[in-house]
């Protein structure tokens, strides 16, 4: 089993050349809008247990790389009013190398098995939604496997710390369109794609119990 660590919302950055579209918005680029906060930390912790690591450079408000190419967000606010050159050259030179780095990656091993963590964290206030937990699995419950891993999985993170709450397709349904998504349908066999979403104010705790599950996991599949 090959295992492949991606983080699509890794950062905030912007090349020059489209400073000016946020030149008034740098307090929104700052926000959980612009980029998963702490993602980073944790993606840097998790990277020694993999055998590639692949992460997008650029603020999701310029182009959504987690979503399909028809999907109505995959343009923000920000850069839904621009031209189709501009959006054209957004897809060619940002979205596509990203997303077809990743997709290589996996066609090069998928002979082997590919086990794909794409690391994402979310904020604890989204309206009156309910997010006290704190860790969450996503994946295709129609999936058997996929269900067997994570619930393999879970259990190792309750065994390290009992009083961590974690949950399955939370706090997004894991078959909403997503990288892991696409690449599901790419690969139908020898594929195991998950998100793992941590709760931002707590992100930097969970590092060491995060870790741990993951090398066990990795110990029992190999």
């Amino acid at each position: 089993m090959v295992w492949l660590l991606t983080c699509e919302h890794y950062s905030n950055g912007i090349p020059l050349e489209y400073a000016d579209v946020f030149i008034n918005a740098i307090d929104v680029l700052e926000s959980h809008r612009g980029y998963d906060i702490k993602a980073a930390p944790l993606f840097l912790r998790f990277e020694p247990l993999f055998d590639e690591s692949i992460f997008y450079r650029y603020t999701r408000l310029l182009i959504e790389p987690n979503r399909s190419l028809d999907d109505k967000f995959l343009f923000s606010p920000f850069t839904a009013a621009l031209s189709s050159q501009v959006k054209t050259k957004l897809i060619h030179d940002l979205y596509q190398p990203y997303r077809k780095k990743v997709q290589s990656f996996i066609t090069d091993y998928i002979d082997q098995g590919v086990m794909h963590i794409s690391l994402h964290t979310f904020h604890p206030i989204q309206g009156n939604e309910d997010r006290s937990s704190v860790i969450g699995i996503n994946f295709n419950s129609n999936k058997t496997n996929e269900r067997e891993l994570a619930t393999v999985w879970k259990n190792s993170i309750k065994a390290i710390d009992p009083t961590l709450s974690v949950r399955f397709n939370y706090p997004y349904h894991g078959r909403l369109d997503g990288l892991t998504t696409f690449l599901g349908k790419c690969f139908p066999a020898n594929y195991h794609g998950f998100v793992l979403e941590v709760r931002n104010d707590c992100a930097l705790e969970l590092r060491k119990p995060l870790f741990e599950s993951m090398a066990n996991l990795r110990g029992i599949l190999g």
